[in-house]
């Protein structure tokens, strides 16, 4: 298992990410907006390989003293190996070194994984945006740690 973070992100780890969010969101995010989201001042990235192929990402930012958790994804194929905790605790250890006091995220309701993942890690559901996500629709939840 390799772990690596946004000095080690390049064009390869961008399309590689890039299939992740087709294969895991239905409002997935375009190579594009990926490339301009890391490439960001204040982001936080990393992803996990193994074997040199990509299994998991995890890419938020940090503003003043927040971070918010934008995307964690883990491909099926390597989900209950725990890199999930591993993204989450590289992203987490990151964001309170660069000075974050809270990390805040927003879910479906319906993605129980995510949010069993969340609570694990010490996340508190603070608010519920109604019918906040379409196709299909869902309410979003907001938590913070």
């Amino acid at each position: 298992m390799t772990l690596i973070d946004k000095s080690g992100f390049n064009d390869k780890t961008a399309s590689d990410v890039a299939e992740i969010e087709k294969s895991c969101f239905d409002d997935s995010w375009s190579k594009e907006s990926i490339i301009s989201t890391v490439n960001s001042e204040f982001s936080v990235f990393f992803a996990l390989y193994e074997d040199n192929n990509i299994a998991g990402y995890v890419i938020g930012n940090i503003a003043a003293d927040e971070c918010e958790l934008y995307r964690i994804a883990v491909l099926k194929e390597y989900r209950r190996r725990g890199y999930g905790d591993v993204l989450m605790k590289a992203f987490t250890d990151c964001a309170y070194k660069r000075g974050a006091g809270s990390v805040f995220l927003e879910v479906r309701s319906k993605n129980t994984p995510a949010r069993s993942l969340y609570e694990k890690w010490g996340f508190s559901l603070i608010a519920t945006r109604k019918n906040y996500y379409k196709n299909p629709t869902d309410n979003g939840e907001i938590y913070r740690k």
